[in-house]
């Protein structure tokens, strides 16, 4: 009985501290523009965003880097933030860029300042918000 009681007043104690920390939690707001905790529905502007780069060749890498990130959605993105970034091995962020898309929902952002040899980029990530 007492290898019992040594179990059960830890599992009380978490069970009650998880339904404290839930009830904060569900007194939080929520909306589009921000992000908390909470839950609500939130509308997408669009299913999906499209995003690729292109390239061009510079002499003193030598190789390719990276020119621009076109960035596509729908028009129902219009005026909203995007967020890019190229990352590298280990998934490990080699730049990032940040903007506004256009009335057509879309962006490029020029990476060319940045001179990130394209053969070090393994991915591509887009975040849109707003």
């Amino acid at each position: 009985m007492q290898l019992k009681k040594k179990y059960l007043v830890p599992v009380v104690a978490g069970v009650a501290v998880f339904g404290a920390v839930s009830a904060f939690a569900a007194t939080l707001t929520v909306n589009s523009k921000s992000l908390g905790s909470g839950n609500a529905t939130v509308a997408s502007c669009n299913a999906s965003a499209n995003v690729t780069y292109t390239t061009a060749y510079v002499s003193t890498l030598p190789g390719y880097k990276v020119s621009t990130t076109p960035v596509t959605t729908g028009a129902t993105c219009t005026g909203m933030t995007f967020k890019v970034t190229l990352t590298g091995a280990s998934n490990a962020s080699l730049a990032e860029l940040t903007g506004t898309l256009d009335a057509t929902g879309a962006a490029a952002p020029d990476f060319s300042t940045s001179a990130i040899a394209a053969a070090s980029v393994t991915g591509v990530s887009v975040v849109i918000t707003g």
